[in-house]
């Protein structure tokens, strides 16, 4: 049931009931969240603060339904210090919403009010009184009118209930829950009191949408979704973060979140029971419009800043104060910048002959490898760009394509794939260039040192001079690449054969062929 509070009626406040939704509101001895900073894997962490009533120098607080291991600390004012918490469950006064005509009348007991109540069929009488006491057993409600006389009549009867004075539309219940009991050095009727922790359950999601100004700038624009299914935020500083932060133990409980035995083997301990973390972004919104869209009444190419704030090896935008109610869904917007790019055609070899395993080189002159019509931004802004899906549309507004941004540090560049190019032509062959019996010795083990020689041959045949992005991996160390090859030594854990890549950048003429040449060495068991 919903309560509608109605327009005054002589005086009187008309507390009407319909049929509808209505969420508890548990109390939390007045703790308020007034910061939370959001994760991209589904947890948050939250400042909460506010006052609680102590006597003889005690006081309760309802705790966090499941914080993560090592992040529940609570923080009070210089005068005054915690000496002992002490986790139970015990019995605590909550409040809820008033969602029925019985929880009406019991919040408002003590009050002057007015009940249209049926004598019969056809007939009603309005019954002015004071509200004494309504009885759930029997259904009974108790007025004593402004005569003076009491009366008791069925709640089955009541069709309205008009309360004189502002009504009370919260129910106090006693509750059992699961609380941490205060104890202090001092013995103050209250305190101050801060409360953090790390929990799961509140998420964001970011996506980038692309419009292409023309052949040299497209505008960028990002938009982070903030899921929260965890707790009320009401007028809470929200932070989201870009970076990869180490949390050892990953999503394994506080012990004293659950009012049980903690085991002290597995999951509970297990610092590998994590999940794996993203890189994260967002910022809030200053909106300043630098032009508008062509030819169009809506301003698609809008540009705005949040600040942000590099804090460690995290960026941090905040988004100021919101309001996101438990179980729902918020979308802001956190950036839109004029970014520089180049059209670019995109094409990556792998290792086509896996030498050090397959000991041989076959190859296919006939296989054409797919080439990629890319943009190439360059991240001229002061902030990162976190790992999000992209959207990309054109001059017009027309859609391109979808792809994604990986996460891009200032002042460098990302691609990002428009459509596979049929009209640049990419084949890939190898030979065997030399061979070292028993080059080198370990642990007594001999092993053959071969040099290989890779060609591969570009051939474009669009009408227009095109730059192509090739890159190349082998399971190897590449020591040779032509036509000033960039050549990149990858993380392995074989100091014999190291992943390798090389990278090149060239500019063809239409109709163009040319052939790159790299030499890579691998080395062999010999037997």
């Amino acid at each position: 049931m919903k309560i509608i509070l109605g327009r005054p009626v002589r005086g009187l406040w008309m507390l009407t009931l319909i049929t509808g939704v209505s969420l508890n509101a548990f109390t939390q001895q007045n703790l308020k969240a007034t910061h939370v900073n959001v994760f991209k894997n589904g947890t948050y962490f939250v400042v909460k603060e506010g006052s609680i009533p102590l006597t003889s120098g005690k006081g309760s607080l309802l705790i966090p339904s499941a914080p993560l291991l090592g992040t529940f600390w609570l923080t009070t004012p210089k005068d005054i210090a915690i000496s002992r918490l002490i986790f139970i469950m015990d019995t605590i006064k909550t409040s809820r919403n008033a969602r029925t005509m019985p929880d009406l009348l019991i919040s408002n007991k003590g009050k002057k009010v007015k009940l249209s109540v049926r004598m019969d069929e056809k007939n009603y009488q309005e019954i002015s009184g004071l509200l004494q006491d309504f009885f759930p057993a029997s259904q009974l409600v108790k007025i004593k009118g402004n005569e003076g006389r009491t009366l008791y009549f069925p709640l089955a009867d009541v069709r309205q209930l008009m309360v004189e004075e502002s009504p009370s539309e919260s129910l106090k219940t006693d509750s059992v829950a699961y609380v941490a009991r205060l104890e202090f050095n001092r013995n103050p009727t209250d305190t101050r009191i801060k409360m953090v922790y790390m929990q799961a359950g509140i998420q964001w999601f970011p996506s980038y949408n692309i419009k292409i100004l023309n052949d040299k700038e497209l505008q960028l624009e990002l938009r982070a979704l903030v899921e929260n299914f965890a707790e009320t935020l009401e007028e809470t500083g929200l932070t989201l973060t870009v970076g990869d932060p180490s949390y050892k133990y990953g999503r394994t409980q506080e012990q004293f979140a659950n009012p049980f035995l903690t085991q002290t083997q597995g999951a509970a301990y297990n610092p590998y029971a994590a999940y794996m973390w993203q890189n994260t972004a967002a910022e809030s919104v200053d909106a300043a419009v630098m032009y508008t869209a062509k030819n169009d009444q809506y301003n698609n190419y809008q540009t705005y800043q949040t600040e942000g704030d590099k804090t460690g090896d995290l960026y941090m935008y905040d988004l100021g104060k919101v309001s996101i109610p438990k179980f729902s869904k918020a979308a802001f917007p956190v950036f839109s910048h004029k970014v520089p790019y180049r059209d670019v055609f995109r094409v990556t070899l792998g290792d086509i002959n896996n030498f050090l395993i397959s000991r041989q080189i076959v190859n296919d002159p006939e296989r054409k490898f797919p080439v990629f019509h890319s943009l190439k931004l360059t991240n001229q802004t002061k902030d990162p760009f976190t790992h999000a899906p992209v959207f990309i549309m054109d001059e017009e507004l027309r859609p391109l394509a979808q792809d994604e941004i990986a996460y891009t540090p200032v002042n460098t560049t990302v691609s990002v794939n428009l459509a596979q190019s049929p009209d640049i032509v990419v084949t890939n062959t190898e030979e065997e260039k030399n061979r070292e019996e028993r080059a080198k010795t370990i642990d007594k083990h001999g092993y053959t040192r071969v040099l290989i020689h890779g060609m591969v041959e570009i051939h474009n045949t669009m009408p227009e001079r095109v730059t192509v992005n090739v890159e190349k991996t082998v399971n190897g160390l590449i020591t040779e690449a032509g036509d000033n090859g960039k050549i990149t030594r990858l993380k392995t854990g074989d100091a014999l054969n190291p992943f390798s890549r090389v990278d090149w950048e060239l500019s063809l003429g239409t109709q163009e062929k040319k052939v790159i040449a790299y030499d890579y060495e691998v080395f062999i068991l010999a037997y």
